[in-house]
């Protein structure tokens, strides 16, 4: 089993800072305000993103399949009462000479192996489509 440590802190009223190893990451901390950076929703659906485009690097790697650009673009949909996140939708841009069918297999194997996808998908919709970028 892996496990993970990050300490977030409060840097001012606007802003927190997120650190693990030697590195850190500046936040937003000022409810519904966009000039503060990223906020806890934003923060959320980039580590969706990130660890999708991650995840199908290795498995594109592991098949010798050449991804030469990947991007993935998160929308989020909330409710206010209770506030909560209630779909995530995402499309996910690839540019490779790979066939259609085998890069279908390898998001999916991406989805599959993807350890914050996957988790955040049990706790509520996730869906969305890949296209060539």
């Amino acid at each position: 089993m892996q496990s993970y440590k990050v300490e977030v802190r409060r840097i001012d009223r606007m802003h927190a800072e997120a650190l693990v190893r030697d590195f850190s990451l500046t936040l937003g901390a000022r409810r519904a305000d966009p000039a503060a950076g990223f906020n806890p929703v934003e923060t959320l659906l980039s580590a969706v993103g990130d660890c999708l485009l991650t995840s199908l690097d290795h498995v594109a790697e592991a098949s010798r399949v050449a991804i030469a650009e990947a991007s993935v673009e998160l929308e989020a949909e909330r409710q206010e009462k209770p506030p909560l996140l209630t779909h995530i939708h995402y499309t996910l841009r690839i540019r490779s000479d790979a066939t259609d069918e085998r890069l279908e297999h390898l998001v999916e194997l991406g989805k599959a192996h993807s350890t914050v996808f996957e988790t955040i998908a049990q706790a509520i919709p996730v869906e969305g489509v890949w296209q060539r970028a």
